[in-house]
């Protein structure tokens, strides 16, 4: 991962920011979570979809990052649960999947079910932030 400058660390500060991180991965959970906690965005994590969509539906979450391929629902049924919720400040949380899929035909797919961006694993610290940036602002 890169290094981001202190000065540009700055403008990542989402310590008022709630995250639901939904991984299966051990190491891709330790990863992640030493980014959100470097920037100060709190998160909770979900290790299958069943666990995932309970947190959703009992806390409230600025974004949601996904991994794609999960136990019991994949992520793209994820968001399409989240999509449909009847809540409209929950349903129109930004989703953000977390994938080593870069194929344009999932990419799209993973789109049209309701994910606002898609990050391709392996990615960058900056792009990572970046990304989160852009869907907190």
């Amino acid at each position: 991962m890169s290094q981001t400058s202190p000065d540009n660390s700055l403008q990542y500060n989402f310590h008022q920011k709630k995250a639901l991180l939904i991984e299966d991965n051990e190491i891709n959970i330790m990863l992640v979570s030493m980014l959100l906690k470097k920037f100060q965005l709190h998160f909770d994590v979900a290790k299958t979809g069943t666990q995932a969509l309970k947190l959703f539906n009992t806390n409230e979450y600025d974004i949601v990052l996904t991994d794609i391929h999960l136990p019991e629902f994949n992520g793209d049924e994820i968001a399409e649960i989240i999509r449909a919720n009847t809540n409209p400040k929950k349903a129109n949380t930004p989703i953000i999947a977390l994938t080593a899929t870069s194929l344009s035909s999932d990419l799209e797919s993973y789109l049209a079910a309701g994910i606002n961006d898609v990050m391709v694993k392996p990615f960058t610290e900056d792009d990572f932030f970046a990304t989160i940036h852009k869907h907190l602002s």
